[in-house]
């Protein structure tokens, strides 16, 4: 057992490759090991949590049901999952897709764009942490004013979901949840009404194709994507950040080729490990790599650890654009793999392109070094909270 105290997760760090690389080092001495710090078993190789993440019968996510969250599809599991990824599938279409990017891309210009001529900046309070709520707002046809509202809601439901049994959180998750809810509902109400050609307009249609549409069903979606795709992209953006500014020769390839982009989103995911990993409810009785993991427990399948796994990843430890083989598992993979990719990739491209475009001389600032931890920002997730930089 791993006391709490000594935790890989407990740990800070002024390198975004760090966790990974502790949790690859405990990997290769036990596949999986008890943290005290997590209250769960930590699944630590590759194969055992790419396997653990396909099978959903086995490692649920039926847990989410206990809360706010319990009709959202993060919750369900074989038919009804099924059915509501249809759904989304829908309006995460190849041409969805490309009509949010039309909209994106402005919104990246404008908000890193006004960073062009600062000779310093802390990157994720001025710039990063707001840029997801701005595109939410216009993609959803959202009133301008609900911004700085919004990421209080967001806030106090993403802290309450993530301390589920904490009563000093929990009222305040409630009402926020309820709050967003009510907000959302009566903009699906006009939506339907006024049918504009917009994100919120492609969720309901998408719900109408499949015969699915309620305004209980599509509000449960929009309010999923907020809390979904939030905290996420901004330390989606963090990492791809950070991860180029650590390894200058990869930043000057990204500038000198735009199309080198995709790719330092992708090695960034796995290298600084935003998705840190994912709990698991164990369903039955099974055996994973000698141990035995007992029906209605937790484990915690550390995405982190095996992004830096040797037999998947060679020179693991290097951030490399040309890598080839295995995918990252930032987004999940298997039945659970994240619906929001698409807008997550367009968000994180157009703010990269802008931000490089704004900055040309963009550098870490030696003086005030970012830290890593997991649990950044009060979410679960790994990240910085900061990120200094001279431009």
């Amino acid at each position: 057992m791993i006391p709490a105290a000594e935790s890989a997760f407990a740990q800070r760090s002024s390198s975004p490759a760090a966790l990974g690389r502790n949790l690859a080092a405990l990997g290769q001495q036990e596949p999986i090991i008890f943290d005290e710090l997590m209250n769960a078993p930590l699944v630590l190789r590759h194969r055992d949590v790419s396997a653990a993440l396909r099978d959903t019968a086995t490692f649920s996510t039926r847990f989410y049901g206990m809360g706010p969250m319990s009709e959202a599809m993060i919750a369900l599991d074989g038919p009804q999952h099924q059915r509501l990824r249809r759904s989304h599938n829908r309006f995460f279409s190849a041409s969805a897709s490309a009509k949010y990017a039309q909209a994106v891309v402005p919104i990246a210009q404008r908000t890193f764009g006004a960073l062009a001529g600062k000779p310093e900046v802390e990157l994720v309070e001025e710039s990063i942490a707001r840029y997801p709520m701005e595109v939410f707002l216009t993609l959803l046809g959202m009133p301008d004013d609900l911004g700085d509202q919004g990421l209080l809601w967001v806030r106090a439901i993403i802290t309450w979901l993530g301390s589920p049994m904490d009563p000093s959180v929990a009222e305040a998750g409630r009402q926020a949840y309820a709050q967003l809810s009510e907000y959302t509902s009566t903009l699906v109400r006009q939506e339907l009404r006024d049918r504009n050609d917009n994100m919120l307009g492609e969720i309901i249609r998408a719900f109408e194709a499949e015969d699915a549409y309620s305004l209980e069903a599509v509000t449960t979606a929009v309010v999923s994507l907020l809390l979904g795709g939030f905290e996420t992209t901004i330390q989606m953006m963090s990492a791809t950040v950070c991860s180029l500014l650590f390894n200058p020769g990869a930043l000057a390839q990204v500038r000198a080729d735009g199309r080198l982009t995709e790719a330092a989103i992708d090695e960034a995911f796995r290298w600084a490990n935003p998705t840190a990993g994912l709990y698991r409810l164990v369903t039955r009785d099974v055996e994973l790599s000698g141990t035995v993991l007992a029906a209605g427990s937790m484990v915690y399948l550390c995405i982190a650890g095996a992004h830096f796994d040797e037999q998947v990843y060679p020179d693991a430890q290097t951030f490399r654009l040309d890598r080839r083989g295995g995918a990252h598992l930032g987004f999940g993979i298997g039945p659970h793999y994240c619906v929001g990719a698409p807008l997550a990739r367009i968000e994180v491209s157009a703010a990269l392109n802008a931000l490089l475009g704004a900055c040309p001389d963009l550098r870490l600032d030696p003086d005030t070094r970012p830290s890593f931890f997991y649990g950044a920002r009060g979410f679960v997730q790994h990240g910085t909270e900061a990120l200094p930089v001279l431009t």
